[in-house]
């Protein structure tokens, strides 16, 4: 066959340009790598008689000029769209920190759309960044409160409208030498737990407080700074220590009295600034201390509906669009405060913290999620370092500031928010995903003693940052032992979960270890809720653990003994904190009703077959009979000695003689404790809330029913 006819029948794949650039061509003319180039004109198609030698220097030259063209048309159209340079002294127009960026707003016009928008919506958060440029308060707040309550306002049905509220309010408020020493101690010894306060900021203020109530001059002070204050007051009453109740002249019983008090004036202060209607940092400041306390008197139902509110404010205010300080980016009047932003970084973590972790006890369901949230981490600074109007300098996370302990467990409870990811996944990844996240939370322990600067050492240290470190490796023990424990059981049964089982004991006995390793750390570590359910939860795995042991055949009685000391100790470790908290009083009674159950137990379990239909009591495990025979009995028992609250017994006790004697007394009246050297005031304003009797059946509901995965979940063995 004639070669030239051979040659000529290939098909031709490439444009004259794809060829050249030896890259795919579609073979339309003109193609499409041709046109996204934007030389569709010279796009042709090869010549078929062409031959296959180099170009000449001719047409290599008319292909440079063309292609020269081509930019510089380029280059001309894109120096039409450059804007010209402002002058020196024009304002930066572009705000990158603004929230309506937030919504994907690229132009001026759309910012007033929206804030049409706001207008006409009733957005009063909204509308109010509108004139944000001339806002001169860092916290968004007046600087002074109305004496009165306005007739719209809810109270006003319960308060005299020409009440001066704040004033009632700050005569609750105890004498200038004891506030300051209650709250040296909080910033000393209880900060550290929530760290969402500023401390030279919240001192001024206090300052300012005690300077115009001594001149009378109340109504200056500003109502939601006192919900902080009260709270501050709350707590350090709370969780007195015996020194501070000896230089204060009280007892531990007038101390709780009055901490009950301290957290009703910061309810009247929330709810008389309406806080969920002009929404500030301090109310969420507020609100965050507050469910530290609900929490510890059993009312963690309130303090989770609370959450969610907080977490709405927050997001309004646009705390979840912060970003970071090493970004290279400006910020509104409003948040124009760096002491401003980094405080509300930490309170916008420290509600993420608590949504996070207690996601598993509420259905797997949390406010905050990841792809919503562009606020960085706080700052590894200490307060004093953080002034207005110098940068931020963060140290290096192994350097020990006062935020070591909070930037550590925001590591964990990420972690932990993937496993409640996990747990409502409808499918699940197999055995595989908790071997896989139980060696991150082992790496993460790991790394306790460095956020420290312990180096790998670790224990050993004392002060707040003993307590510090002890509680992070508490933490990391739990989330191990949460994450094993729904295969617990399945380990005594079944090889493939053994390490599941190990690990849960192992975890359990490191827990309670580190809550024995220092008298004075453990009795200070157990007044907070979230310790004593840390070291309940391992004392339950403890006492599973005695209950298949028992009911191994071979097992030794020495080994028995040893679990059941366990165990022991651990109750008398729950019993250091039994006068403070509600939470420590319900475990000990739940694990004294294991410990009197335990000799009950057969020493093997029965095996007979049930019928089909036939209830299966025979053959339960007998941990499940003993667990479900203590609900049974809470269930019926809604409230026990130990933890029925004085208020209630108070409420109780009222009579119509009472009734009539106090509708005869003024509404507003001084009120001192019994044998109390305080000089407070009560002005009435509302009355302390009515903690309800705990309900041992939800925290005996812990025993057999883990908050994490079931028997119906899709995690299988791989």
């Amino acid at each position: 066959m004639n070669e030239s006819i051979r040659t000529s029948s290939r098909p031709i794949q490439s444009c004259f340009q794809c060829r050249k650039r030896k890259i795919k061509c579609n073979r339309t003319y003109p193609c499409a790598p041709c046109l996204l180039r934007g030389e569709g004109v010279s796009c042709r198609e090869v010549d078929r008689n062409a031959p296959s030698s180099s170009k000449s220097t001719a047409e290599t030259l008319d292909d440079v000029l063309h292609r020269v063209g081509i930019l510089e048309r380029t280059v001309l159209r894109l120096s039409k769209s450059i804007p010209e340079d402002p002058p020196p002294t024009s304002p930066r127009t572009s705000d990158k920190s603004r929230i309506r960026s937030a919504y994907g707003a690229t132009s001026t016009d759309e910012d007033v759309a929206m804030m049409l928008e706001d207008f006409a919506m009733g957005h009063r958060i909204n509308r109010t960044r509108a004139t944000q440029d001339f806002d001169t308060d860092p916290y968004n707040t007046p600087a002074a409160s109305s004496a009165g309550v306005s007739r719209n306002h809810p109270l006003s049905l319960l308060v005299d409208p020409a009440a001066d509220v704040p004033a009632r309010l700050v005569a609750i408020l105890p004498d200038e030498e004891r506030s300051r020493a209650l709250v040296e101690f909080y910033f000393a010894k209880l900060e550290w737990y929530s760290k969402v306060l500023h401390a030279p900021t919240f001192l001024k203020e206090a300052n300012v407080a005690f300077m115009q109530r001594n001149t009378n001059s109340t109504g200056l002070i500003r109502v939601s700074f006192l919900g902080v204050f009260f709270m501050v007051l709350c707590l350090s009453l709370h969780l007195i220590e015996p020194p501070i109740c000896e230089h204060l002249g009280i007892d531990f019983p007038t101390a709780s009295e009055l901490s009950k008090r301290m957290y009703s004036a910061a309810q009247a202060c929330i709810n008389y600034d309406d806080f969920l209607g002009a929404h500030s940092l301090e109310h969420l400041q507020c609100i965050i201390l507050m469910g530290v306390y609900q929490q510890n008197l059993d009312e963690a139902d309130t303090h989770w509906a609370l959450l969610g509110s907080a977490i709405k404010i927050a997001q309004n205010l646009g705390m979840s669009r912060l970003g970071s300080e090493s970004a290279d980016r400006t910020f509104s009047a409003s948040w124009g405060s760096v002491v401003k932003r980094e405080t509300a970084r930490r309170v916008w973590w420290s509600l993420i913290f608590n949504d996070w972790s207690h996601a598993a006890a509420h259905n797997g369901t949390y406010a905050v999620h990841p792809s919503q949230n562009h606020t960085g981490f706080p700052a590894n600074v200490n307060d004093a370092e953080l002034v207005d109007g110098h940068a931020v300098c963060e140290h290096p996370l192994e350097v020990y500031t006062e935020m070591s302990f909070s930037l550590a467990r925001i590591r964990f409870v990420s972690l932990y928010r993937e496993i409640v990811d996990e747990m409502n996944s409808p499918t699940g990844t197999g055995y595989s995903f908790v071997t896989e996240m139980d060696g991150r939370l082992e790496r993460k322990l790991e790394e306790v003693p460095l956020y420290f600067g312990l180096g790998k050492a670790g224990m050993g240290v004392g002060g707040v940052k003993g307590l510090e470190v002890t509680l992070c490796l508490i933490m990391g023990e739990t989330r191990r032992l949460r994450l094993h424990r729904p295969f617990l059981f399945r380990g005594y049964k079944d090889r493939r979960y053994t390490e599941s089982r190990i690990q849960c004991i192992t975890s359990a006995q490191n827990i309670l270890n580190y809550l024995k390793s220092d008298d004075e750390q453990s009795a200070i570590l157990l007044k907070w809720w979230i310790v004593l359910f840390y070291g309940f939860a391992a004392a339950v795995v403890l006492f599973i653990d005695l209950c298949h042991m028992k009911a191994t055949e071979g097992t030794h009685e020495h080994a028995l003994e040893d679990r059941r000391e366990e165990l022991r100790q651990a109750l008398d470790l729950f019993k250091t904190a039994e006068h403070i908290s509600v939470v420590s009083r319900n475990a000990i009674v739940l694990l004294e009703g294991l410990l009197t159950a335990e000799p009950e137990l057969p020493a093997k379990p029965t095996s007979r077959k049930r019928a089909r239909g036939e209830e299966d009591t025979e053959s339960e495990e007998p941990f499940e009979r003993v667990v479900k025979r203590m609900i049974l009995e809470a269930s019926k028992n809604t409230s026990s000695p130990t933890s029925s609250s004085s208020h209630s017994s108070s409420q109780s006790s009222y009579s119509p003689t009472m009734v009539r004697q106090q509708q005869q007394q003024p509404v507003y009246q001084s009120y001192t404790p019994a044998s109390s050297p305080w000089s407070l005031r009560d002005e009435g304003l509302f009355e302390a809330p009515g903690f309800g009797d705990t309900t041992m059946a939800d925290l005996a509901g812990l025993l057999y029913n883990d908050y994490g995965w079931g028997e119906g979940t899709a995690y299988t063995a791989s």
